[in-house]
Parts: structure tokens; sequence; C-alpha cells
């Protein structure tokens, strides 16, 4: 799956409903300030947003998708 772009990385997110990269920071248990030190969205992090993503748009809310991958 790569990296993401941070410009793609923050359209994404959005569609999942984040309102800032600090809100989905929380959601998945990384400091808030983790995503303005990336220039490009490192593999592991593009994975659940892509996941997430995939779920948004097949009706399922990213509670399930943090219980399925076992986020805190």
């Amino acid at each position: 799956m790569g990296t993401l772009e941070k410009k793609e990385f923050k359209k994404i997110i959005k569609e999942i409903g984040f309102t800032s990269q600090s809100k989905f920071a929380e959601e998945i248990g990384v400091k808030a300030t983790t995503f303005t030190t990336y220039k490009t969205i490192p593999g592991h992090i593009t994975r659940i947003v892509k996941l997430a993503l995939l779920a948004k748009r097949n009706g399922i809310e990213f509670e399930e998708i943090q219980t399925s991958i076992k986020i805190d």
C-alpha cells in the first residue's frame, strides 16, 4: 500500500468524517502533532486510513474498524 501524500491524507480523513488531523490522531492513539512532522504518511497509518475509507464507503463506522484492528 505504500505511503500517502499529506494532501491526499487530509482529503481522506475528511471523507471519513474527521475535522482535523489531530482528531484522527486521537482516535488512533497517536500524538496530535504526529502528522505535522510527516511529508508523506507512513505505511502503517496509510493502511488504517484506507481501511477506514473503504469501510465508510460501505456503511461501516470507524469504531468498528478500531475494534477490528484493536486500536485503543
